[in-house]
């Protein structure tokens, strides 16, 4: 059936939003990686890439921060969230750095490791 306007009628398509991950990184760790990110920039680091868990993923992986330096393949630093704590890693060979209460301080000792 047609309206005023001579249009016939339209299918609506809800988007509906997907529910935050819990194990993703929340928006003010995102904001705080990047600000660091920011910060980081004279001192080397060029990116940081946010991983979030995927469907289908490893339930006990949550998501994780990559930072990369001077090697444009391969991350120099990895931070991984899970279970209320930062985990600091070198994925060139996977020897983790330490845990950490706050992504903040996981951020630091970036900084404070050469």
């Amino acid at each position: 059936m047609a309206d005023s306007t001579g249009a016939e009628g339209a299918t609506i398509l809800a988007f509906v939003r997907p529910p935050p991950n819990p194990a993703g990184l929340n928006v003010r760790e995102r904001i705080a990686a990047l600000r660091w990110a920011d910060a980081a920039r004279p001192y080397g680091v060029r990116a940081v890439r946010i991983h979030d868990p995927e469907p289908g993923d490893d339930p006990g992986i949550g998501g994780f921060l990559l930072i990369y330096r001077d090697d444009p393949h391969w991350a120099t630093w990895g931070i991984a969230a899970g279970g209320g704590r930062y985990e600091v890693w070198r994925p060139a060979s996977g020897a983790t750095v330490g845990r950490f209460a706050t992504l903040t301080e996981a951020l630091a000792v970036i900084q404070t490791v050469a």
